[in-house]
């Protein structure tokens, strides 16, 4: 199916179907004198304005738009060297703005061994990597191989799980080291432990764990900050491979991106070498998305925010690009915080008010009651105060991994802080996950303009959340798990943040979730039904979450996030009306063209 384009006089009259909302025409101040480059009508517009109109015509100038209404009113727009686009039907929309994910590991994990998010048992995983390394004919024997989507919640049978011993299975001498999908657990070979020197003397750094069997020996096993203690071994690539390595993840990740609808990003944990690929991308003029980069900071350097600001201030001298409408920009102007883990058995990491459960009993007869594990708060609360006041003084936001209940309360606490002592300050704090809450603490969130940035699409049954989660939660505190829509209930600005690569980068199967909180892949009946008791969320509520709600998150309501005059033309065209289809059907919805700045950066094969 393709577009019509047409060339339209301005003498001829554009005749208007029934309009779908009287008196909403907007134009610019020029409106009457200025005519449009394209204009495009013949479907619903979703504009994700103030009152969420849906309007029949667009019309854009030089990458941003400058009218927005009806066919009739829009027509003054158009002369002989106007392009109108007849939609033929379909819809128009904000391009989303997908508020937390990571980029560059996304692109990485196109590129190489994956075990793609798959249910897998230990033979299958040795017969992937075991693949993976018969592949990459790679014959010097000290070059580390990396595998990604390790779904590690989700091995079978049940409570099965990967360790150094097994890894040692691979016919390789290679070091071999596994992500967890959920990039919160990692599992390596013995040539990997040797490699990087780890053995029982070896120490678990803050904020992670090095896991150890009973005679101190590592498993393999690392956690959360731990991990990085790994990779920190492994031998970098020589400097004009490893720049040209990152380019192609970044060109790779950037294009899945804009197949999926997403004009604007915050790159939640970005590196140096994750800011240089953006801006080599921009130079090579193959940036197709607005980029917004928050560097990571471990919880040791939180006790001298002046260095963090020094390097943030640093990073953004070198590599910032100014947002123009026809061209991306980067954005270094974001500080990323762990405040903890994640709440899935085995690792439990995330910091909770109350202790994890665990079973006394058997697994035909199971008994289960507090543990002495309420995971681990990485940052205290007086740190995570003075480290907040200090960004909001030098103008860079804060944006904080926040899993557990525990964390999610001393996070807010802290704002109430800086409320306290910066009442003027321009913070937009994203607390991202919030996967566990205390109800008293939804409210806050409104009363703080703290924003939840949520993975919609962990909001149903699955193994992450029925086979690792629920027992160890208890009945009472498992409603309390994945809730967007008890954050809705109590007027919360919500938004959303895909997390890729943590999950594949699938923007319309979360937007399913947050409505029916089901799992449609679901055949055992334990992942069938609905997630809990929360009520889920109204399709304009998902809307504006992948739109300007993630778009204020960023700072970037005014210029993106919704289809209004003056605004940059980032807009997709997609195959439906999602306003009429079915919950169940969202995620079908098929991308059919994404523009930035009124230039059309994605086309659908289908096109």
């Amino acid at each position: 199916m393709a577009f019509a384009l047409k060339k339209l006089a301005a003498s001829v009259a554009v005749t208007s179907s029934i309009l779908l909302l009287a008196g909403c025409s907007s134009m610019g101040q020029s409106g009457a004198s200025q005519t449009a480059d394209t204009v495009f009508m013949g479907g619903p517009i979703y504009t994700l304005d103030s009152t969420n109109r849906v309007v029949e015509a667009l019309a854009i100038k030089n990458g941003a738009i400058i009218g927005v209404g009806s066919e009739q009113d829009l027509a003054k727009l158009i002369d002989s060297e106007t392009s109108v686009v007849d939609l033929d039907g379909k819809t128009l929309m904000p391009g989303l703005v997908d508020a937390h994910m990571h980029p560059m590991a996304g692109g990485e994990q196109l590129n190489t061994c994956s075990l793609n998010y798959a249910p897998l048992s230990v033979d299958q995983v040795i017969a992937k990597i075991t693949a993976c390394v018969e592949e990459s004919n790679e014959q010097d024997p000290t070059r580390w191989l990396k595998v990604g989507g390790w779904y590690r919640q989700a091995m079978t049978p049940a409570g099965a799980d990967l360790n150094a011993d097994i890894l040692d299975r691979i016919p390789t001498d290679r070091p071999i080291y596994v992500f967890g999908s959920d990039f919160h657990s990692l599992v390596t070979n013995t040539a990997a432990l040797k490699a990087a020197g780890i053995d029982s003397a070896t120490p678990s750094p803050e904020g992670g764990l090095i896991e150890k069997d009973a005679q101190g020996n590592p498993t393999g096993i690392f956690l959360d900050s731990a991990m990085w203690a790994l990779t920190a071994h492994v031998p970098p690539l020589p400097d004009a491979e490893e720049k040209q390595k990152n380019l192609n993840d970044m060109h790779m990740a950037v294009n899945a991106i804009s197949a999926q609808g997403v004009t604007t990003i915050l790159d939640a944990a970005a590196r140096e070498a994750t800011v240089e690929a953006f801006s080599q991308l921009a130079e090579q003029g193959q940036l197709t998305v607005r980029a917004h980069l928050a560097p990571n900071f471990g919880p040791e350097r939180l006790d001298d925010p002046a260095s963090i600001i020094a390097e943030v201030k640093g990073l953004a001298d070198t590599y910032n690009l100014q947002n123009t409408a026809s061209q991306p920009g980067i954005q270094v102007n974001t500080v990323k915080v762990f405040m903890d883990g994640v709440i899935q058995a085995p690792a439990q990491t995330a910091a909770m008010m109350a202790p994890y459960l665990h079973n006394t009993g058997t697994s035909d007869h199971p008994e289960w009651s507090d543990s002495d594990n309420h995971g681990k708060l990485y940052v205290s609360e007086d740190t995570l105060s003075n480290a907040m006041m200090a960004f909001s003084d030098a103008g860079f936001n804060v944006h904080m991994h926040t899993d557990g209940d525990r964390a999610v309360h001393t996070a807010l606490n802290s704002l109430e802080t800086l409320k306290a002592n910066r009442p003027d300050s321009t913070l937009r704090p994203a607390l991202a996950h919030c996967e566990v809450m205390v109800p008293e603490d939804y409210a806050r969130f409104a009363e703080l303009n703290a924003l939840p940035v949520i993975s919609f699409q962990w909001g149903k049954p699955a193994q992450d959340t029925i086979d690792t989660v629920k027992d160890y939660m208890g009945e009472e505190r498992f409603n309390y798990v994945e809730t967007a829509g008890k954050f809705a209930e109590e007027d919360v600005k919500i938004v959303y943040g895909s997390d890729w690569p943590v999950d594949a980068l699938n923007e319309w199967f979360a937007m399913e979730v947050a409505l029916t909180r089901m799992n449609e892949n679901a055949t055992e009946p334990k992942y069938q039904g609905r997630l809990g008791d929360d009520p889920g969320l109204d399709i304009q509520t998902v809307l504006r979450a992948f739109t300007i709600n993630a778009a204020y998150s960023l700072n970037m309501d005014d210029k993106v996030g919704s289809l209004e005059v003056g605004k940059f033309a980032d807009m997709i065209i997609i195959d439906r009306d999602l306003l009429n289809t079915p919950s169940d059907q969202v995620s079908e919805t098929k991308v059919l063209k994404t523009y930035l700045g009124g230039r059309e950066v994605y086309t659908a094969a289908s096109m």
